[in-house]
């Protein structure tokens, strides 16, 4: 048996990403245990709650590598993987401070949050990196440009590259043509979308970094009119972002509906989904609408990129924060001519799991 800890800043991240990682661990009879923000219950895994801070360079996270040291040293773990620039730097520094040698650190890099562009942040992000790489038994990473920078500044021992986690496909199971007409139309009437209105997606927590404020400003540029933004998910910059279409004067054409549990409706029932996010690994919520079949319009950012490149017919790219081209983009946006899967293959869950359980060396 293999004792195993698994942290992540929220417990989201387990749910979203690892259930099928954690299942198959403890059905190998490991003993997993788990370290986030929140409260997290999985049958076979302990759950620690960790007060990590948003910030990565918060005083308090001092506590929480202190914390995960002490758990560390009295634990004994075998392997730590890491999850996420905010755990991932705080894990590894607990394993440098626990002393445990013996510990192998597995970080999965879900998306570096910098580029190699010379900036101050990039720069700093960078260094802390650099100085965590000799505790780094194993780096992963999901995007061609994360690659290129955890290989030319050699920022783990060893450098794997996974077509992400794996899109588990049965959460979104195909509607038949009957049902799928009758679904789109309660979701549109429950959106308060007619029947030739053009619905956008954007379906992630409200962040500077995920950047809905640009899909907003984009909005009184359009010419097109029967047409509205769909938002979903919740996050601290929400209310700024309704009362910034308000006083733009196109709230009429948002809708914001907070976390949303029926995703696979959602998807189904809107026509483009945009992300416009600064930084991404490989982004599920592109992946989730190329899947359902949706068109997509992303920021020409690492992530995005790539899945835009495996669906070029179904893909536009535009500049980050560019909220002009992104209005030029919507405006020519048509609806999907089918809602079959534009996602290849490699990303589902059925064929990266085998994978990824030997690359990232889980037994």
């Amino acid at each position: 048996m293999k004792k195993i800890l698994i942290t992540a800043s929220k417990a989201s991240h387990f749910k979203n990403f690892h259930i099928p990682y954690i299942k198959y661990l403890a059905d190998g009879g490991n003993a997993v245990f788990t370290a986030s923000d929140d409260d997290f219950e999985y049958e076979g895994a302990v759950h620690i709650k960790m007060p990590f801070k948003k910030k990565i360079f918060s005083f308090g996270n001092i506590g929480v590598v202190l914390r995960l040291a002490r758990l560390m040293r009295k634990e004994r773990f075998d392997v730590l993987y890491t999850n996420s620039a905010l755990a991932g730097a705080i894990g590894r520094c607990a394993a440098v401070l626990s002393g445990c040698k013996k510990t192998k650190t597995v970080h999965i890099c879900h998306g570096y949050l910098f580029s190699d562009d010379g900036s101050k942040r990039s720069k700093l992000y960078l260094t802390a990196e650099k100085l965590l790489r000799n505790r780094t038994d194993l780096l992963a990473v999901m995007n061609k440009e994360d690659l290129l920078i955890a290989e030319k500044y050699s920022l783990g021992k060893e450098i794997a590259f996974i077509n992400g986690m794996g899109l588990d496909t049965d959460k979104f199971p195909p509607i038949n043509s009957a049902g799928e007409t009758d679904i789109r139309k309660k979701t549109r009437e429950y959106l308060g979308a007619g029947e030739n209105t053009f619905l956008f997606l954007c379906a992630a927590e409200f962040s500077e970094r995920k950047s809905q404020k640009t899909i907003i400003k984009a909005l009184p540029l359009l010419k097109r009119s029967d047409c509205k933004v769909v938002f979903a998910g919740d996050g601290t910059l929400a209310e700024e972002c309704k009362s910034l279409a308000k006083n733009l004067g196109i709230a009429e054409k948002t809708v914001f509906i907070g976390h949303c549990g029926k995703m696979n409706a959602l998807y189904r029932s809107c026509d483009c989904l945009i992300s416009a996010g600064r930084f991404e690994g490989l982004p599920f919520n592109v992946m989730e609408a190329l899947y359902c079949g949706e068109n997509i319009i992303v920021s020409d950012v690492k992530g995005n990129s790539d899945l835009a490149a495996s669906a070029p017919e179904n893909s536009e790219l535009f500049p980050f924060e560019d909220f002009s081209r992104l209005a030029e983009l919507m405006d020519k946006a048509e609806r999907p001519n089918s809602r079959s899967c534009k996602l290849p293959e490699k990303y589902f869950l059925k064929n990266v799991f085998e994978e990824n359980i030997r690359k990232l060396d889980i037994f």
